[in-house]
């Protein structure tokens, strides 16, 4: 059976209004991305799986869809929220951006799965990625 597709774009919307409540300020800027992705990685509580599954696709969403609005990509991968499907934006979740795909869970997902010491910040690996195109 193939799940049901989700919306990224009204999860990172309700993802912002979420977080605002917390004193993140996820305004779909680039700067969001460089600052409050690793604020909100290094400081929310994930204590277990179930918070980790309602995490990660929230800050898919957001990372994907603020790339799609502020550097002209598409969403060209299905994108999923609920916790049995998953593991799947980590293979078929992308957005496009003139000839580059970008996998949105790739870095959240092993930064999940691991920690930051193995992964290292959103920050840098977003300025690296942006450097590897020639965007910066």
């Amino acid at each position: 059976m193939t799940p049901q597709q989700d919306d990224p774009t009204l999860t990172a919307h309700l993802f912002s209004k979420e977080m605002l409540a917390f004193g993140y300020l996820l305004d779909f800027s680039l700067q969001s991305l460089e600052s409050e992705i690793d604020r909100i990685l290094e400081t929310s509580p994930i204590n277990s799986l179930d918070e980790q599954f309602d995490l990660e696709p929230k800050l898919t969403a957001y990372i994907g869809e603020t790339m799609c609005q502020k550097l002209n990509g598409v969403w060209s991968g299905p994108f999923y929220s609920h916790k049995k499907w998953i593991g799947n934006n980590y293979y078929f979740c992308k957005i496009t951006i003139g000839e580059h795909d970008f996998y949105p869970d790739h870095f959240i997902g092993y930064y999940l799965a691991n920690s930051k010491k193995d992964a290292g910040t959103f920050k840098d690996f977003f300025i690296r990625t942006l450097a590897e195109w020639r965007m910066t």
